[in-house]
């Protein structure tokens, strides 16, 4: 073997090690204290989560090169996860106040309300919704639909979540 061609194999050796080590590090937004929501493979579809995900929500204790350290509400100890195995890793944004919620769900609720009352519109029906023409239906169902929808969001503010991409 010449000695550059085994130089270069020494090369390209070495570099993949080094590219496989950096790869299996979590990135910098990982910190103890933050609160994560993290989606293992689960075998069996389950009915409230998604398809064949198991979804857990911990605060990160500790982070190595490959594991990813949790406590659980409501457990005792940390549970740690292997990178390899984790799915999907989300970092919680916190509750938005109620007002941004409320005028979120109010902009869904009407554009789902009008949607579904211009569809079930009946014009020479005697039940509601029987407006003349589809688009008042649809007005009256968004104005519904977003005084629903800002109810809903002013009572329930639901935690946000970004999504944190990990590098294999």
């Amino acid at each position: 073997m010449r000695p550059l061609t085994g130089r270069l194999i020494l090369a390209a050796f070495a570099l993949t090690c080094t590219a496989s080590v950096g790869g299996a590090q979590f990135p910098t937004d990982i910190q103890p204290g933050v609160r994560v929501r993290v989606s293992l493979p689960e075998p069996l579809r389950q009915e409230s989560s998604p398809s064949k995900r198991l979804q857990l929500r911990g605060i990160v204790e500790s982070t190595s090169q490959d594991t990813l350290r949790l406590t659980v509400p409501g457990a005792t100890g940390t549970l740690s996860v292997a990178s390899g195995t984790i799915r999907r890793l989300e970092i919680s944004r916190g509750a938005p106040s109620r007002v941004a919620t409320a005028f979120e769900r109010a902009i869904a609720g009407a554009i789902s309300g009008a949607i579904a009352t211009a569809a079930a519109n009946d014009p020479y029906g005697r039940e509601w919704p029987n407006y003349r023409r589809d688009w008042r239906a649809a007005g009256a169902g968004a104005t519904y639909g977003a005084i629903g929808g800002a109810v809903v969001g002013l009572i329930l503010p639901t935690e946000r979540w970004r999504r944190v991409r990990l590098v294999r």
